[in-house]
């Protein structure tokens, strides 16, 4: 059996040269290739790629009759070409990463090179500053985007964090789109002042090198939303972000159904160090599961008492659902601040003030 230079490298080089079993002549042109792949880093300007080669079937049925007559030294056909382009390609400059900022695919089958931009992944923190935001976007359900009486039009419920964010960097990176993955969420009318980490995953970007200190400023711009820290990551960081999960503080301004009293803030304060009963609360019941979730109430104390108006400062473990805390939800929840007082109680005004979530810096930190 003879093989050419290219597979019987991968075979150890336990053959003799010449007509080749494997690729049959199919790999003459690797060089042409690699010359090809180059000319695309150049024109992309990327720093940084990573590859994929499709190799035609036979060739790897015939690789395996190769290895049935010598197995010791032996690779697959297909790492050793990945591991030839790559080492080629990154001397002429470009740097070799699994998570590159573009995927060059070499198909064997077609002698054909193509590029593809990788995906732009951007850790940053954001705080939302008005209420009526969703952070998703919320596309209407009764048109599908398309705009009629129920969304006024606009094809959506609401505007969203994801679009104050996401529209400035994809007109920074010449993206074809964006997702926002985010630890949490807030309620549509609640606020943000603690920063809130997500990461925007930017789709096809056609311009890799941002001015993040731009963004910022032109996402600030809205008035609604403001980020900070935003810092090129990998795709890794996507699970890191939405996977965590972090205590949060709040500031709850709280109607009562009567005047409160020193003794009743005191009756309140009970409630720290409690773990609470939650059964998925009645707003959110048509598109969750309905269970009972447990979770504590690190700390709980009533400031701002005036007449039948109170500020609550609260923190609580991650996913505490703080206006059913505050209302009870018909006894969905227990103990409760209403159930406490025995009278209504409704968070009129929720901002998310603080959030545990430091050990982030720590991993950013180290991957420096």
């Amino acid at each position: 059996m003879q093989l050419c230079d290219i597979c019987n490298a991968a075979n150890g080089n336990s053959f003799q040269e010449g007509e080749c079993h494997i690729c049959r002549g199919g790999f003459r042109g690797t060089e042409g290739m690699i010359a090809e792949a180059s000319a695309l880093l150049k024109k992309e300007s990327a720093s940084s790629f990573s590859i994929s080669t499709l190799i035609p079937k036979d060739y790897l049925a015939r690789e395996e009759k190769a290895w049935d007559i010598r197995l010791s030294g032996a690779e697959s056909v297909k790492n050793h070409i990945n591991r030839l382009v790559s080492s080629r390609l990154s001397a002429l400059g470009p740097r070799y990463d699994k998570d590159g900022q573009v995927r060059l695919t070499l198909d064997f089958q077609e002698r054909s090179v193509s590029l593809q931009r990788g995906e732009i992944f951007v850790f940053g923190r954001y705080r939302k500053i008005s209420p009526g935001i969703s952070q998703s976007r919320w596309i209407c359900s009764a048109c599908q985007g398309k705009g009629c009486p129920r969304c006024g039009g606009k094809g959506k419920m609401y505007d969203s964090v994801e679009e104050r964010i996401g529209e400035p960097l994809k007109e920074a990176s010449g993206a074809d789109g964006y997702v926002l993955h985010a630890s949490g969420r807030e309620d549509v009318d609640a606020t943000n002042s603690a920063g809130r980490p997500f990461v925007m995953e930017l789709k096809g970007p056609k311009h890799p090198g941002l001015d993040l200190e731009a963004v910022s400023g032109r996402i600030a711009g809205s008035g609604d939303v403001a980020v900070s820290g935003l810092r090129v990551v990998d795709r890794a960081f996507v699970e890191l972000v939405t996977e965590s999960h972090f205590d949060k503080s709040y500031e709850a301004e709280v109607e009562f159904g009567r005047e409160i009293t020193e003794a009743d803030a005191e009756r309140i304060r009970s409630i720290e160090g409690k773990t609470l009963l939650q059964q998925t609360p009645t707003r959110v019941a048509h598109r969750r599961a309905d269970l009972v979730r447990h979770r504590k109430v690190k700390h709980l104390e009533t400031v701002d008492v005036s007449g039948a108006r109170a500020r609550l400062i609260v923190k609580a473990e991650a996913g505490t659902y703080i206006k059913e805390l505050i209302s009870g939800d018909g006894g969905r929840t227990k103990p409760s601040v209403a159930g406490i007082l025995e009278t209504g109680a409704s968070c009129t005004k929720l901002n998310v003030s603080m959030i545990d979530d430091i050990f982030l810096d720590f991993v950013l930190e180290a991957r420096t």
